[in-house]
């Protein structure tokens, strides 16, 4: 059995408003890391996360699932929550116990009721959070008016990691700011090739890159005097940056997703293990009485504030 220390284990809550793509998505995590040799769907009922009987007569989640995965020497631990509001005990709970939550937009219903309702209590726990704009595949899908809305109701740390070349039945090709490439997608999705970025979408893509930058810059002092000094920062500089504000609830990355057609999702994946804070890194959990739990950091099992044997 394998083992990883800390450093190397990222727990990711997967929110949204019910029918955001969740459980799909989850799917398709297992599947590129090559837990599952196929793809389950919700219209099937044989997604690896909803596995209860009443789940697939419904059709949604009703419960929290833990599954996990192993991802370029990492572990990621994946808890996808159900999307109805009279189960929102379940993602509070799985909330209290993750280190970093992916917020789905529909891109075709743009911010909804529950995504409202969730984010409040991502703000109460001040969970580090990213936005995967979804279902970009669909007719109707907008993501322009998405991301308004996503800045509208979440403020301007929102801010544009990908963007769809086009939506709709033509959705193959993102163009990703924090790296300044093109990927392009098969019918089938999966692993995307990578191209420079068009010509014609250069402007758009430094506006988009430049905005980016600032916006990490501006939330680290030091890297704020390497960006008035060079102009740029490095990808390396970058990360650290993204993962300081994340921590913070200074910013929140959004990128671009189609989970039923598994495009974006291993780029989603490697930002994870690659930025997103694991346990070690975030700052102790608050108990009711204002103290802070202290974990021991081999077990992670909370210490006894006057019995340091308490997790033995």
């Amino acid at each position: 059995m394998s083992e990883f220390d800390t450093s190397h284990v990222k727990n990711i809550v997967l929110l949204g408003h019910a029918g955001s793509g969740k459980t799909t998505l989850a799917e398709c995590m297992l599947f590129e890391a090559g837990i599952t040799t196929r793809r389950g769907t919700i219209a099937d009922g044989n997604t690896t996360g909803d596995y209860h009987e009443l789940e697939k007569e419904r059709g949604n989640s009703i419960f929290s699932k833990l599954l996990h995965t192993k991802w370029r020497g990492y572990k990621i631990n994946i808890l996808d929550t159900p999307g109805y509001d009279d189960f929102t005990g379940e993602v509070i709970s799985a909330l209290r116990v993750a280190d970093t939550g992916v917020m789905l937009l529909n891109a075709v219903m743009g911010v909804e009721v529950g995504t409202d309702i969730i984010w409040d209590y991502t703000e109460k726990f001040k969970t580090p959070m990213i936005f995967a704009v979804n279902k970009l595949d669909e007719d109707s899908a907008d993501f322009e008016r998405t991301v308004r809305e996503a800045k509208s109701h979440f403020g301007n740390k929102v801010v544009v990691v990908q963007y769809p070349l086009q939506t709709g039945s033509g959705f193959h090709e993102i163009i990703d700011v924090l790296r300044m490439t093109m990927y392009r997608f098969k019918d089938a999705g999966g692993k995307p090739e990578k191209l420079p970025i068009p010509d014609e979408e250069k402007a758009k893509a430094d506006e988009l890159h430049k905005e980016l930058v600032e916006a990490v810059a501006s939330n680290d002092e030091t890297l704020m005097e390497k960006y008035f000094d060079k102009g740029e920062l490095d990808e390396d500089e970058m990360k650290v940056g993204l993962k300081k504000a994340m921590i913070n609830h200074d910013l929140f990355p959004l990128f671009c997703l189609s989970a039923e057609r598994n495009m974006g999702s291993g780029r989603l994946m490697g930002f994870i293990d690659n930025v997103c804070p694991s346990a070690n890194e975030m700052p102790p959990q608050i108990t009711k009485k204002g103290n802070e739990m202290v974990c021991d950091e081999h077990t992670g099992r909370p210490v006894g504030i006057t019995d340091h044997f308490i997790s033995l």
